[in-house]
Parts: structure tokens; C-alpha cells; sequence
């Protein structure tokens, strides 16, 4: 097997070392528990005193493919319908830490694998079962659960800033999670009924085409659906109250009167050649007063995209986590959580890249590791001034220089040419590997 595209083996760099790992998965001892709390213990200690955003949302791990392998399906979910029936895989839902300052994702702060009914409330034959259900019983709470989790593994952190996408736009998040260190950024999905400054009610989308608090800004489009450029937008905002529905389910109300927001729209205006014109609307638990901020909190939902390429890692990119050959559920969590910490860091070493990222070295490797680098580093460098790693030994870009010409970088004299996440992948790889024998000898 190709092990540049299998998940397993991109842990294993031989037959002795792959059956090691095996073992260690197939281990009752090491439980998903133990590795969360490590996962969770990491981004913690990176978090200290910062202020990050944290990127909630869900991805699908099918394992549609492997129907005739999985003998145990312990631990796994309804994941989609096709021609032969009901197949199955894993709804994980993280949330991972990213700081603006610095560039860089610190970790993962929150990790739920959700469980799906194998039948669909109009299969059990009560299509209005799910809207006597409260949030607590609904599959949207992993939403909250992630919020309230993450404030528990965040709390050294100075502020943190939700941002989610359209799934997220649930009245009761928007009531409970902000707080005086907590800001909510948020996608509307729902074109509701809300109550404007002077207390009238009127639909969302009405409001906001009728708002005063107008300004334009041209901006760049950076996009694959898209034709890439520059364009002219209006930017909206406006202070408003979300009212509760009388007829939904709710245990807790934090604002009963009410859940106050401000609601942002950055909407296209200068559209070309019949495409279909850019419209975000954001929710923000923050105040907005200028149009200065309405263009933060946008440029603070396009991080959203990072979690993505965290996903694409995951199963198409670096680790192939749906071609697992493993055949029961819960060795296949602890593998996914397993990956899950591996791309972080391929991801961390990807930001520090070109060395613009004031993180340090130990923010990823221990003081052994540090040591085996820069030998490592010493045998990888050339006898050019071009062909020499021009990072602090100190930094995290010293450590990406390294690990990217062990992944097989050869264009390090040409800043245009960067090494990619897979050179990466490749190089924790045999990194992994070289530490093996390294503490065999030291």
C-alpha cells in the first residue's frame, strides 16, 4: 500500500513499527478520554493570555467504502443513504484555536463525535417529534456543547471569539454563550422576525434594506467560484433583539426579554457578467459603531476557511482518514483523534513557513527533539548562503525549514515556491521515525 495515502500508514515507517501502533489502538487502556484531555491539555497551555478565535464546525468521515470490512460498528453513525441501503461513518464536530496575532492555530479546544439516529423522525412516523424537542435533546446542542466545553479548556485565554457558520444561527447559542471575555460571530441562516432600536418588529432582511448606516468599500475577491479581483460593497449594520417563539421548548433563558445582537451585511454592488452577487450577513454579540469594525468582524469570519483545510487534512490532503483498513468503531475514533493532533501541528509548522510568525520552537517539540533538529539541521543544510535554513533556532520556522526538507523540499532557494501541506505530512513522517532511533542512542 502507498503509504502517502493511507492514514495508518502515515504513522508507521516499517512492518515492526505499524504492528506497535495496532496494538496500541487495539488497547482497551487507551481510551478516547485519555487522548482528548491531551489533545485539550496542549491547546491550553498554548492559549495563555491570548486572544484567539475558535473555528466550530462539522465534518462527515464516511465509511461508505468500507461496508463489507467494518465488523464492529460500535461508536459509528447514519452518515448518509444510497443504493444498497444505510451506510456509515463518524459526524465529528471540533473546535479549533487560531490566534490572529501571530497567524497561528494553537490546537484543538473541543472534540464531539455526534451521534445519528440510524431513522429519520418521519421514518419513526412523527415528523413533528423533533419540534417538541428542546435544544438539549437535539443534535444542533453539539453547537453549545463545543462553546461551553471550549470556555472550560480556554480559560487562561484572554477573549475568545466564536465563529460559526450558517448551522449555528440557534437562538439559544446566541442567548447563552457571550459573556464579558466571549464573542459570538455567526452566520445568519434565518431571515426571522426581529425587533429593531425602536422597538418595532420587522423581518431581518427588511431591515437591513432599509438601514441608514450605509458606507461602501471595495474589496478583493479571493475565490475558485469566483472570478478573482477587486469589488465595490455596501456595508450595513444595525443593533437589534431576537424574541422568543412562544411555541419552542426552552429550559433556560439567559435574556428572557430577549437576545440582543448586532447584525452586519456586506453585500456586492458592482457585479459582473451574470454572477451571482457576494451577500454575507453576520451576527456579532459585540456593539458595532463604524463601518471600520463591520470589515473586522468580515475579516474575522474569512478565518473560518482554516478549519476547512484542517477537514481537507484530514481526508484528502495528508491523511486519507476514510481509507482506514480498520474494521471497529471505536479503534477508528482513537484513530481519528490521533490525526486530528497531527494535523494541527502540520498545519502550525504550514503557518510558520516563510517566518513571519514570532512563535517559538518549543511550542511543538520538546528539548530532545529540539537537540535531534538541529543535527538534523546540519546534515539538510548546504554550502550556499541559499542552500542554509535562514531562521532563529529559536523560532518555529527554524523547525518548518527542517521538517519541509525532510519531506522532500528541494525548492527552499526560491520564496516563491513554499513547501505545501503534503511536504509536510511527509516530513513529521520521517521525523517520527528519525526520533525513534535518535532515543535509542541518546
Amino acid at each position: 500500500m502507498d503509504s502517502q495515502s493511507s492514514s495508518l500508514h502515515n504513522f508507521s515507517s516499517d512492518a515492526s513499527e505499524l504492528k506497535s501502533f495496532y496494538r496500541f489502538l487495539w488497547n482497551d487502556k487507551v481510551t478516547e478520554r485519555s487522548i482528548t484531555d491531551q489533545i485539550q491539555s496542549d491547546c491550553e497551555r498554548a492559549v495563555n493570555e491570548r486572544k484567539v478565535l475558535v473555528l466550530v464546525d462539522s465534518c462527515s468521515i464516511s465509511l461508505e467504502n468500507k461496508h463489507n470490512r467494518l465488523q464492529d460498528y460500535e461508536g459509528l453513525s447514519r452518515t448518509g443513504i444510497n443504493k444498497q441501503g444505510r451506510y456509515f461513518g463518524l459526524k465529528l464536530h471540533p473546535a479549533i484555536v487560531y490566534d490572529m496575532e501571530t497567524n497561528m492555530m494553537l490546537g484543538i479546544s473541543s472534540t464531539q463525535f455526534v451521534h445519528i439516529d440510524s431513522s429519520t423522525c418521519e421514518e419513526k412516523g412523527d415528523k413533528w417529534s423533533r419540534k417538541k424537542q428542546c435544544i438539549e435533546e437535539k443534535e444542533s446542542y453539539k453547537w453549545i456543547a463545543a462553546c461551553n466545553q471550549s470556555k472550560e479548556t480556554l480559560a487562561k485565554a484572554a477573549h475568545i471569539t466564536y465563529v460559526m457558520d450558517r448551522e449555528a444561527d440557534i437562538i439559544e447559542l446566541l442567548d447563552r454563550i457571550p459573556d464579558q471575555r466571549t464573542t459570538l460571530v455567526v452566520r445568519v441562516s434565518h431571515n426571522r422576525y426581529v425587533i429593531d432600536e425602536q422597538g418595532k418588529r420587522i423581518l431581518l432582511n427588511d431591515l437591513l434594506a432599509r438601514s441608514t448606516n450605509i458606507a461602501e468599500a471595495r474589496l478583493k475577491i479571493n475565490s475558485k467560484k469566483r472570478k478573482r479581483g477587486d469589488a465595490e460593497f455596501e456595508l450595513r449594520y444595525e443593533r437589534i433583539t431576537i424574541p422568543w417563539r412562544q411555541t419552542s421548548r426552552i429550559k433556560q433563558k439567559k435574556n428572557p426579554d430577549g437576545v440582543p445582537m448586532t447584525v452586519v451585511e456586506i453585500k456586492e454592488v458592482s457585479n459582473q457578467d451574470g454572477e451571482e452577487p457576494i451577500v454575507w450577513r453576520l451576527y456579532t454579540s459585540s456593539e458595532v459603531s463604524s463601518h471600520s469594525q463591520v470589515l473586522e468582524l468580515v475579516d474575522i469570519y474569512k478565518r473560518r476557511w482554516l478549519i476547512e483545510e484542517f477537514f481537507k487534512l484530514l481526508k484528502t490532503d495528508g491523511y486519507d482518514i476514510e481509507g482506514t483498513e480498520f474494521s471497529t468503531g471505536k479503534v477508528i475514533r482513537k484513530l481519528i483523534l490521533l490525526v486530528m493532533k497531527a494535523s494541527i501541528k502540520v498545519l502550525q509548522l504550514k503557518a510558520a513557513r516563510d517566518g513571519s510568525s514570532s512563535e517559538k520552537i518549543d511550542l511543538l517539540f520538546s528539548e530532545k527533539e529540539i537537540r535531534c533538529l538541529k543535527s538534523l539541521n546540519k546534515k539538510l543544510e548546504g554550502g550556499t548562503v541559499k542552500q542554509q535554513n535562514p531562521h532563529d533556532a529559536a523560532s518555529l520556522a527554524y523547525a518548518s525549514w527542517i521538517i519541509a526538507r525532510l519531506g522532500g523540499w528541494k525548492e527552499f532557494y526560491q520564496p516563491s515556491r513554499p513547501p505545501g501541506t503534503k511536504t509536510f505530512v511527509w516530513g513529521l513522517e520521517k521525523f517520527e521515525s528519525i526520533m525513534i532511533g535518535y532515543n535509542i542512542l541518546n
